[in-house]
């Protein structure tokens, strides 16, 4: 027999170690550098949003040379921390490497967050985050290009029966896109606002106009106030003419200075009615661009019972409903239905092409006796309107040539909502307000940025009993560990046998 060679051995085994140790440092590398994320969450808290992902693929983001430096000054001690830090790191990257993150503990580095504090003149008295995209190099600070996000702007507060102010959500990702958006796109566009056609009350902050106002902020958009009555023309930067809930008609001098408006290239208005008003001349200005809000209200009838929070779906025209087509939603208050002629010959000979944005559940119609108190309301084929695909609630309008590339650029768009109510703060539903941004982004031409927003986190309170808590403790201190224990103990028992 050959004799063993132990250097043979030895100078093997030291191959073998050094073999597994580079094939480790190699899969530690990769798994660190170049790796999958799989957001296992039922409604995918963690992942990013459309919208989101659109803002980080702006041109003026994407072509940047130097990243956009994304500091959390955040305590580790603060219960907000971990999931910050998880949202600016999906930011960091999905970005390309065109936004790069810095943690800093305040408390745990007082030199450098001392460093970080005199750099940017600012005092560090609660956690921030600091959203720098200057150019490198740049010595002072530049406030068109620098956003601060305190923790109060990035977590959801509410008052308890107590009095007392605890958290119930956050809207980190929300607040950051939004401060990016901000910073790409530079100075804010204005949207003009008739204030004197509608009785909403700009300094409320239950106010349909402040929901409205706050929601456009953060699409780096400002809901700028008018009235007709003092002013000639709307004013040459408006991206857009709003009107809420319109009361009070327009003059003929007012509806000139509308028409004016709207023959200029692209025109755009938003006009989210109260079917509780009707404005004849709004309306038959309405009437001749294809949309004709009824005199009526959207019902129906369950278990012997009138029913008027509507039920709509969203159409497939990827223009305004893209990422919510399909999907349903559901309208506090009263709504009227639109009559909507699509593919009207007429119309489209004057390159006018109404189109159907969101439609009622069919087993609603329009009742025309909506005024009747107290009489359960029985569809009448006579007077009231009714449709197997449902009766229109939204909808929009090209004015234009749209079959041509050139001239689809400078065509006038509308957007027609037959209900305000959904824009009170206690009534306002994610898709709603998803609905409203696209629709905005899609009229001025912002179509880039039409897509599902993100949604904000909420966090829930579980109340138990102090039996439920022992039991839990139990659970978790003792049960857990002594049936591991055992388990164990099993499996070397059966090994030993």
């Amino acid at each position: 027999m050959k004799p063993i060679s132990r250097l043979g051995i030895g100078s093997l085994s030291v191959i073998q170690l050094i073999l597994a140790t580079v094939i480790f440092l190699a899969a530690a590398y990769l798994s660190a550098n170049y790796f999958k994320v799989w957001d296992l969450s039922k409604d995918q808290d963690y992942t990013l949003s459309d919208l989101t992902q659109k803002i980080l693929s702006k041109e003026a983001l994407a072509q940047r040379e130097d990243p956009v430096l994304v500091t959390v000054a955040f305590r580790k001690t603060s219960p907000y921390y971990q999931r910050v830090r998880r949202s600016v790191e999906e930011f960091e990257r999905e970005s390309r490497g065109k936004i790069k993150a810095k943690f800093l503990d305040p408390v745990r580095e007082p030199d450098a967050a001392s460093r970080f504090a005199s750099a940017y003149n600012l005092t560090l008295n609660t956690d921030l985050i600091l959203i720098d995209a200057r150019p490198k190099g740049s010595a002072a600070p530049n406030p068109n290009l620098t956003r601060y996000l305190a923790v109060e702007d990035l977590v959801i507060f509410q008052t308890d029966q107590n009095n007392q102010r605890r958290p119930i959500g956050f809207q980190i990702e929300d607040r950051i896109a939004t401060a990016l958006l901000s910073i790409v796109e530079g100075a804010p566009r204005k949207l003009y606002f008739l204030a004197d056609k509608s009785p909403v009350e700009s300094g409320s902050t239950e106010s349909p106009w402040t929901m409205l106002a706050e929601t456009l902020l953060r699409q780096n958009l400002i809901l700028e106030p008018i009235n007709l009555s003092d002013t000639q023309s709307i004013p040459a930067d408006a991206e857009a003419v709003v009107l809420v809930a319109p009361s009070y008609d327009l003059e003929d001098r007012e509806l000139a200075i509308l028409d004016e408006y709207w023959e200029r290239p692209k025109a755009s208005i938003l006009a989210i009615l109260d079917p509780k008003h009707r404005p004849a001349k709004l309306r038959a200005f309405l009437r001749r661009h294809g949309i004709t809000p009824n005199n009526d209200r959207l019902v129906t009838v369950q278990n012997g019972r009138s029913i008027n929070q509507v039920s709509a779906i969203f159409t497939d025209f990827e223009g305004v409903n893209e990422g919510l087509g399909g999907q349903s939603t559901t309208f506090d208050g009263p709504t009227c239905s639109l009559s909507v002629r699509e593919s009207a010959e007429d119309l489209n000979s004057q390159n006018i092409f109404p189109i159907n944005l969101l439609q009622a559940s069919p087993s609603f119609w329009g009742e025309t006796r909506y005024q009747e108190v107290g009489v359960l309301p029985e569809f009448n084929s006579a007077e009231d309107l009714r449709n197997e695909q449902g009766l229109p609630v939204a909808a929009a309008v090209i004015v234009g040539d749209a079959t041509s590339d050139e001239a689809a650029e400078a065509a006038s768009r509308m957007v027609v909502i037959s209900n305000s109510h959904f824009l009170h703060p206690e009534r306002a539903r994610e898709e709603q307000i998803d609905f409203v941004k696209n629709s905005v982004n899609w009229l001025i031409g912002r179509e880039e940025l039409v897509g599902v927003g993100p949604r904000g986190l909420r966090t829930y309170k579980l109340n138990l009993v102090g039996p439920e808590v022992t039991f839990l403790n139990n659970l978790i201190l003792f049960l857990l560990p002594s049936g591991l224990l055992v388990l164990g103990g099993l499996v070397w028992s059966n090994r030993r046998a």
